[in-house]
């Protein structure tokens, strides 16, 4: 039992009822942490990215972060009253509370322009969503809001060097007319908001996973099982059915809690393939799809990862925002008929200068010509060698050369070719390795690609004191290893049982 009357109310709180009722209810009454919202790195960016959108706008006052709570609500409604834009504006009426990130006092018309600034490249609904949460604190202050306006980011925009040009780089996007074309949807969801805070003041909440509307589509991204489904917490393993979408849920309300529960009848050939696996305990194995998606594999063969940046402020030029740009590879080579194992590996450790060319020219000579280059999710691969070579065209020849040589070692896992029950219906290399051998990344300082793009961001940003660094290098360094070695311990468990080694 939780008093929703004493406590604010905001545009966080809002964003998750809309998505889930049920998450709403256990954040806001403690009963689990709030999910995490922040990815990794991106406050590594987000101050300059705001600054470069404060420049658009001279002379505005700021609410600055080092200001106590209620200070920075009095100081709001000070300047408010003196009709000053604001920056960092600390709303509050009734019992909600919004920080708008500009606000903009538009003299002529005599009202208020609300302006969000977002280093994404497209509208989301959750931004036009987060405009009403803002609209209605602000209205309920007697604030006549007048427009709405985003400021982010060109993707198209290719960054020439230097300074970025921020009349390119910055999009405006006035959406005033998008919002008042959706009001009757928004004015919807912000009646099902209240009406539901309304209902539950001091009231005992009844978590329900299937009647909670709008709510989680698996049980699997639930908060907290033990709530939304309790006494049936297991039963999201039918949730690991692949393609099963809302079919899972379905079966979840019909009482099937368990992979073998679900009937045949029920399930796709790919969803009968999971289902024999878990009951059996027996890995799958398609020798002939195998057989066929092998045919043209050299003897000699090579295992290839790299590891990226992609910052939405482009570093280098001749890089878009969000473009990924490497740093880093980890390339082992076998050849079968010696079963001879190489590694080569290259990190970019000048970090002040644009780490393609070299990342390009020693992967040249270090990967042997006409041999077939296994990667997991190839097009990553692929992609990453193409734009260096369309902007640095001392690589096309290379690129010609290698781009019909790539295999892609993950779609045996999507098409379920092979299938090791401690997949749980997963496809990625972090789950499918421990299933195949005794190598996991675990044990690892670095687990994830992103984890991995964060810590060179940190470095070029110079984040890290010079003992920190070397550490970092080397966790780089590993975690690309494993990877690459990774691919190859899959491939060769392929091949052993083709009983071809």
């Amino acid at each position: 039992m939780f008093d929703l009357a004493l406590t604010s109310v905001t545009k966080s709180q809002f964003l998750q009822f809309l998505r889930c009722t049920n998450a709403f209810h256990l954040v806001r009454e403690g009963i689990v942490p709030k999910p995490p919202s922040a990815s990794f790195g991106g406050h590594l960016e987000w101050n300059q990215f705001l600054q470069l959108c404060r420049e658009r706008f001279p002379s505005s006052a700021t609410i600055e972060k080092t200001m106590e709570k209620e200070e920075s609500f009095q100081k709001t409604l000070e300047w408010i009253s003196e009709k000053k834009s604001i920056f960092h504006a600390h709303l509050r009426s009734d019992r909600y509370v919004s920080t708008v990130e500009y606000l903009e006092y538009d003299a002529e018309r005599d009202g208020w322009i609300l302006w969000d600034f977002r280093p994404i490249g497209s509208l989301k609904q959750d931004i036009l969503r987060s405009f009403y949460f803002h609209k209605k604190v602000a209205e309920g202050m007697s604030l006549n809001i007048l427009a709405f306006k985003l400021i982010r980011i060109q993707t198209k925009y290719i960054h020439p060097g230097g300074e970025i040009d921020l009349e390119n780089y910055l999009l405006i996007e006035d959406i005033t007319s998008r919002m008042f074309a959706e009001m009757g949807t928004r004015e919807t969801e912000w009646e099902q908001f209240e009406e539901e805070i309304n209902k539950t003041i001091g009231q005992s909440v009844r978590f329900s996973f299937l009647e909670a509307k709008p709510s989680c589509r698996s049980l699997k991204t639930c908060l907290s099982p033990n709530h939304c489904a309790k006494g049936k917490e297991n039963a999201k393993e039918i949730f690991d059915f692949r393609d099963s979408s809302e079919l899972a849920k379905g079966w979840f309300a019909l009482g099937y809690n368990s992979y073998e529960s679900v009937p045949n009848s029920e399930l796709s050939p790919i969803q009968r393939i999971q289902k024999e696996v878990h009951v059996t305990g027996k890995t799958h194995f398609d020798k002939v799809a195998f057989e066929n998606y092998l045919t043209n594999v050299t003897k000699t063969v090579a295992f290839l990862d790299f590891e990226s940046i992609n910052p939405y402020l482009p570093l280098y030029p001749q890089t878009r925002p969000f473009q990924h740009v490497p740093y880093l590879y980890s390339l082992h080579i076998w050849d079968s008929e010696t079963d001879t194992l190489t590694h080569k590996t290259y990190l970019h450790e000048d970090l002040g200068t644009d780490p393609r060319i070299s990342v390009l020219s020693q992967l040249q000579k270090d990967l042997p010509a006409g041999i077939t280059i296994f990667s997991f999710n190839d097009f990553f691969e692929k992609l990453i060698i193409q734009e260096t070579a369309e902007v640095f065209p001392e690589f096309l020849e290379f690129w010609e050369r290698v781009k019909s040589m790539f295999i892609d070692l993950a779609m045996p896992f999507k098409k379920l070719w092979i299938y090791h029950p401690g997949q749980n219906g997963k496809a990625s290399l972090k789950e499918i390795l421990p299933c195949f051998s005794t190598e996991s990344h675990g044990g690892l300082s670095i687990r994830e690609g992103q984890d991995a793009n964060y810590q060179y961001l940190r470095l070029i940003k110079k984040q890290v004191t010079a003992e920190e660094k070397k550490r970092v290098l080397d966790d780089l360094i590993a975690y690309c290893k494993l990877d690459s070695y990774g691919l190859f311990l899959i491939y060769r468990m392929i091949l052993e049982r083709l009983s071809v080694i």
